[in-house]
This record gives C-alpha cells, structure tokens and sequence, in this order.
C-alpha cells in the first residue's frame, strides 16, 4: 500500500465500482438511444438525436477515464 492509499477504506473501492457499473449501464442506454434514433422518419431528427448520443457517449467515457485515473491513485 502506497502513501496515497493509506486510510483509504476498500469501500471506496466499492463505491468506484460501483459508479463504473452504473456508467456502463448508462452507455448500453445511451447506445440504445443512437440505434432508435436510426428508425426515425426524419433525417433531421436522426441527425440530432445521434449527434447527441455521440457526444453523451465522449462525456460518459471521459467520466470512466478519470475514474480509472482515481482507482490507479488509490493503490
């Protein structure tokens, strides 16, 4: 155990996990979104909601590169 883990309880490992689970649930969603938006009638509105969940999908895997960065502190 290194100085930055000293104290450092394994429930706030859990809890790390436990946010990376649901992050990933929130992307299977998000995904979901993307491909409905493919069966829309109107380009427009495709365009739209896929851009969207494009740019929902950045943020929630920039959220997931920062929690790995915190875990890798942690040990």
């Amino acid at each position: 155990m290194n100085s930055t883990s000293a104290g450092v309880s394994p429930s706030l490992h859990t809890r790390i996990g436990d946010v990376e689970d649901i992050l990933a649930t929130v992307r299977y969603l998000n995904e979901a979104l993307y491909m409905a938006a493919g069966g829309l009638m109107n380009a427009e509105a495709t365009n739209a909601l896929q851009a969207v969940a494009s740019e929902i999908e950045d943020k929630l895997l920039d959220v997931r590169d920062r929690l790995d960065d915190v875990r890798e502190e942690l040990q």
